[in-house]
């Protein structure tokens, strides 16, 4: 009787080790948080040292094979990505120039170090407009349509801040993306969809205080780790399954 107590005992330890293994492991994934600062600002509004790519030393085509920045590099992987002079539909504080990545291209920064704070001016935004990020835990995605859903945008959103009657049916504001814990900083972007236009790159290697109005704290993996872990969930449940299944034989 005592063997068969023990061998029980044995098994739900077992079993509890594994749950506590697991939720563990999910818990730890905390994610990205995105926020959008108030109407008007333009550029980066963190208080730690930061690095910031303007683009306004760059000709029309400085991108077509590389660009390395200060703190990271600039690769075109689809389409075209071109220079362009301020104007109304992109340039932070109507000057110098901004990137723009027409329909069908794809530009991606892979950082130097792992960073664990990235903003960008948004301009002339389109739902359309999309992120693909790595961080050094999981592959994220992230559609600026969030920004549109959120309900956080106001009024003075819309239109550019540079020109008094400018394009007031698209919402324009600098865009920040914060790193929850250091397996979240990140590793690369991948900037895409229809007509994305954007400006004063900013990145911090330390993570950085919230700032701007903040969208949501999210961890929404690409598809390929969601099926990772819906299918590490369903060998959960098999286990729990053959556990049950051996302590009620045991008994």
């Amino acid at each position: 009787m005592q063997a068969k107590f023990h061998k029980i005992l044995m098994q739900l330890t077992l079993c509890s080790s594994i749950l506590t293994t697991v939720f563990t492991s999910l818990a730890s994934q905390a994610g990205v948080i995105y926020s959008i600062e108030k109407p008007g600002i333009q550029s980066s509004q963190v208080s730690g040292l930061t690095l910031t790519e303007d683009f306004d030393q760059l000709s029309n085509n400085s991108l077509a094979k590389g660009y390395q920045a200060d703190f990271g590099y600039y690769s075109v992987k689809k389409g075209t990505a071109k220079i362009h002079k301020f104007g109304v539909y992109g340039g932070a504080f109507g000057e110098g120039k901004y990137l723009f990545i027409p329909n069908n291209s794809a530009v991606k920064l892979s950082f130097d170090q792992a960073v664990g704070y990235f903003g960008f001016w948004w301009s002339a935004g389109d739902s359309g407009n999309q992120l693909s990020i790595t961080t050094k835990s999981e592959n994220l995605m992230f559609a600026t349509h969030q920004i549109l859903d959120a309900a956080v945008l106001e009024p003075e959103h819309y239109g550019s801040p540079t020109r008094v009657s400018g394009n007031k049916r698209e919402p324009y504001g600098y865009v920040n993306l914060f790193a929850e814990t250091e397996a979240d900083k990140i590793v690369s972007i991948e900037f895409f969809g229809r007509n994305f236009e954007t400006d004063n790159h900013t990145t911090s290697i330390q993570r950085e205080r919230i700032t701007g109005l903040t969208l949501a704290a999210v961890s929404v993996p690409e598809p390929k780790s969601s099926w990772l872990i819906g299918l590490g969930l369903l060998l959960l449940m098999i286990r729990q399954t053959r556990c049950r299944q051996r302590t009620e034989h045991a008994r």
